[in-house]
């Protein structure tokens, strides 16, 4: 049987033997490769063998694995930059014995940041913490050209930073004080939970907006301290944050 469609026996259509030694139809691999991961989060799980959770590898699957371990690598190499730049890369979750990611620090990386492709420049972009989306929940009915980078999307022609360039260059969602994601109606920048909630929190009367700090879906938060720990406009205006690496190695 194969274990990925679960329907035919292997005999039943040409198979292909992974290099971790599974065996699996052909056409199966070619399907599940091709469809990539759903939602608009970037994860890499469909490139894993089914059983053994080891990358899939064979010579037939080449052209479809390069661009899918191209994208692996871009954005594992901006998540550690990320990670050193906020200071985490001795993290107790990667130095103690014991720990789920000892000693791998790319795997704590990619665990915690959350990445996007950018329907334009089809480059891997940050869109705030992977906690963030599971606390907003599935993201199942969205348009893959909403999802514009910072560079894409930048309608206040912010400065480009010197030592980045525009690789790293985020949006403030309008509503909220979160990393932005989306970038609707060619002005308004969204974030995970209120692009899920955008009718209700578009229409909002500029009176009820929550002031600083902010949370998704435009709930007003207690206290003093900007999630994003920065100054910026009132909620409802547009604002660039700049490099986020450098932001964050400032904050730190």
């Amino acid at each position: 049987m194969c274990m990925i469609c679960f329907s035919e026996a292997l005999s039943c259509a040409p198979a292909i033997q992974l290099s971790c030694g599974h065996v699996f139809h052909y056409h199966c691999c070619k399907t599940v490769l091709s469809r990539s991961w759903s939602g608009p989060r970037i994860t890499f799980s469909f490139s894993l063998c089914p059983i053994c959770k080891a990358p899939m590898e064979h010579g037939v699957l080449r052209d479809l694995l390069e661009p899918i371990r191209a994208l692996f690598e871009d954005v594992q190499r901006k998540a550690l930059m990320r990670l050193e730049y906020e200071g985490l890369h001795r993290a107790e979750a990667i130095t103690a014995p014991g720990a789920r990611f000892h000693g791998d620090p790319a795997g704590f990386a990619m665990e915690r940041y959350a990445y996007y492709v950018c329907f334009k420049c089809k480059k891997a972009y940050y869109g705030g913490e992977v906690r963030c989306d599971v606390e907003a929940g599935p993201v199942d009915d969205y348009d893959p050209a909403e999802l514009v980078c910072g560079a894409c999307s930048d309608i206040s022609r912010a400065q480009m930073c010197p030592k980045h360039g525009t690789d790293f260059l985020e949006y403030k969602c309008r509503y909220c004080c979160s990393v932005a994601v989306f970038f609707c109606f060619g002005t308004t920048h969204f974030c995970n939970a209120c692009h899920d909630d955008f009718q209700r929190v578009a229409n909002l009367p500029k009176q009820q907006l929550p002031r600083c700090p902010a949370g998704p879906k435009a709930k007003q938060l207690e206290g003093e301290e900007c999630p994003l720990h920065i100054k910026h406009p009132p909620t409802g205006e547009e604002f660039a944050l700049g490099c986020g690496v450098c932001r964050n190695a400032h904050t730190f």
